[in-house]
């Protein structure tokens, strides 16, 4: 494990310890968990399949007359 030291704003502060108290567990374990579930959704997002709709455009013609073409009908 890292050792490291964060800077905390008061009212920040506050309310990490009361939630870590509230839940049984020591600030340390409180923080590295959020910040564990805030990586893995950020993970998770950058995960997403996009191949179902590669190509969807292939045979279209979208090119910016086109589209202004359309537009103005």
């Amino acid at each position: 494990m890292h050792r490291t030291q964060i800077y905390f704003e008061q009212e920040l502060f506050a309310d990490i310890k009361q939630v870590a108290a509230q839940e049984g567990v020591s600030l340390s374990a409180y923080i590295r968990r959020v910040l564990r579930e805030n990586l893995d959704a950020h993970k998770a997002i950058s995960k997403i399949d996009v191949s179902a709709v590669a190509g969807m455009w292939q045979d279209s013609d979208i090119t910016q007359q086109s589209i202004r073409s359309e537009a103005w009908r």
